[in-house]
């Protein structure tokens, strides 16, 4: 297999791995995928062994870390562009979801990247800050029922 090939199989699996980042399978996320997958590979169509690892990609046998590494050493252009592409699938759905934005942060640091060569491709918010106000809200009782 070409280095070419292996790198699409990977960015796939990268562009999965957003598709769900939070715990679902977006019908708009799945379709921006194979969108971006044809225009980075400037064909009409998806070649089959692509649509096929669309079709049967798991997201329980996939690793982060591992995809990642394929793209460790490349220049910061090309880390920033595949940033580029895993936003444009978390932003498909229209939905602002952290869980997808965190994906894309642990890439971004996977990749060994700064947070300024990627932070204007994140959600503006403190994640700790966020996680303390929702446990906060958990943790108010509801009011009583009325009779």
């Amino acid at each position: 297999m070409s280095e070419t090939s292996q790198s699409i199989l990977v960015i796939t699996d990268l562009l999965l791995g957003a598709v769900h980042a939070d715990g679902s399978k977006s019908g708009e996320e799945i379709h921006v995928v194979r969108d971006l997958l044809k225009e980075l590979l400037d064909q009409r169509d998806l070649p089959e062994s692509i649509e096929k690892r669309i079709e049967l990609f798991e997201p329980g046998d996939f690793s982060l870390a591992e995809c990642a590494a394929t793209f460790a050493s490349a220049e910061p252009e090309r880390k920033r562009r595949l940033l580029e592409l895993v936003a444009a699938v978390r932003d498909a759905d229209e939905e602002v979801d952290v869980a997808e934005d965190e994906y894309l942060v642990s890439l971004a640091k996977a990749l060994g990247m700064k947070e300024a060569e990627y932070s204007d491709l994140t959600l503006d918010y403190e994640i700790e800050d966020l996680r303390e106000h929702l446990s906060t809200l958990r943790s108010v009782k509801p009011p009583p029922l009325k009779a």
